[in-house]
């Protein structure tokens, strides 16, 4: 008999085996230790046991959710009037018996009795609590198209799609890189800066990418210094055994006003990419929201191509509440 229950200190062994016998397609990493979750999930100064909810046979977690809040738009702290349902799994031994949808009403309860206006599920930037690095690639970006089972899934429990985002992938292993005359000018006038950490690191980044062994890059005007656009690059090497190479993660890339649309962001990501080759890594993956046209262009521009596709998915009856996406 299932029985259900919140998370207890004696837990990760078995979320962890119940995480890689999972098969969520490409999307999951498949950490080769518990460790990762304690660094993602459980220490998290804002983990709460209550939000993670296991279904368990016998001694065995057979299923868990995790449902959290997103972070407000300035990045400084939870905003706990928009709830998210960060992962649901079942064991594949086990589906098709109302275990996921049991799991999914325990996590809308917990939710619900929050000051929670909207329910998200899957998780992405802004409204990504934990599974940074575990799920999703570089970044968590809704729940992928490439798992057959999520979409159906939450369309039948009455989740309306809210948001996609874009999966790119580039082959680092193939050194052709995409070449015009603005790009030539701008590599003459500029150049690139690695530094250790974000020059203003804000509550999100100490909990998200302070996490990880981050560098952000800078691209520079060589006559003055002046910082036309940066990103952030974390290694991904929780799936280097799920996709049997080293891969990094691209993320938060910003452009100064002044020189957006002018190909800095395209430049930006070719000086990147020309610089990872140089450590020997194989394959970097970005992210770019459907919604944001001008992001879709600079990532293809730069020579990376669409894998996969990331949804955010809303609870049908709070589909018409306001709400600005941290995309």
């Amino acid at each position: 008999m299932i029985e259900y229950r919140r998370f207890r200190n004696f837990d990760p062994p078995g979320i962890w085996r119940l995480w890689c016998e999972g098969q969520m397609g490409r999307g999951a990493a498949l950490p080769r230790s518990m460790d990762a979750f304690e660094a993602t999930n459980y220490g998290q100064p804002y983990f709460d046991p209550e939000g993670l909810v296991l279904a368990v046979d016998g001694s065995r977690i057979v299923g868990m959710v995790h449902a959290g809040f997103a972070a407000t738009e300035d990045r400084s702290r939870l905003d706990r009037s928009l709830g998210v349902i960060c992962t649901v799994l079942v064991h594949p031994e086990y589906r098709r018996q109302g275990i996921g949808t049991e799991l999914v009403r325990r996590a809308e309860t917990y939710l619900d009795n929050q000051p929670v206006t909207k329910v998200l599920a899957g998780p992405a930037r802004g409204l990504d609590p934990f599974y940074f690095g575990l799920y999703g690639g570089c970044r968590p970006s809704g729940f992928l198209l490439s798992d057959p089972a999520s979409q159906p899934f939450f369309t039948k429990l009455g989740y309306v799609e809210h948001e996609r985002h874009g999966v790119f992938d580039r082959d680092l292993t193939i050194p052709r890189d995409p070449t015009t005359a603005r790009n030539l000018t701008i590599r003459r006038q500029t150049e690139l800066e690695a530094l250790d950490k974000s020059d203003a690191p804000n509550w999100w980044w100490y909990t998200h990418l302070g996490r990880t062994d981050a560098i952000r890059y800078c691209l520079k005007m060589k006559r003055t210094g002046e910082s036309i656009a940066t990103v952030n690059v974390t290694p991904l090497e929780h799936y280097e055994d799920a996709w049997v190479d080293r891969s990094v993660g691209i993320v938060d890339m910003r452009v100064a006003d002044a020189y957006r649309g002018q190909g800095y962001g395209q430049s930006l990501l070719i000086e990147v990419v020309r610089h990872l080759r140089k450590d020997q890594l194989q394959r970097a993956e970005i992210h770019a929201p459907d919604n944001s046209p001008l992001a879709l262009r600079i990532v293809a521009a730069a020579g990376f191509e669409r894998i996969d596709t990331g949804v955010v998915y809303c609870r049908g009856r709070d589909a018409s509440s306001p709400f600005v996406s941290g995309t």
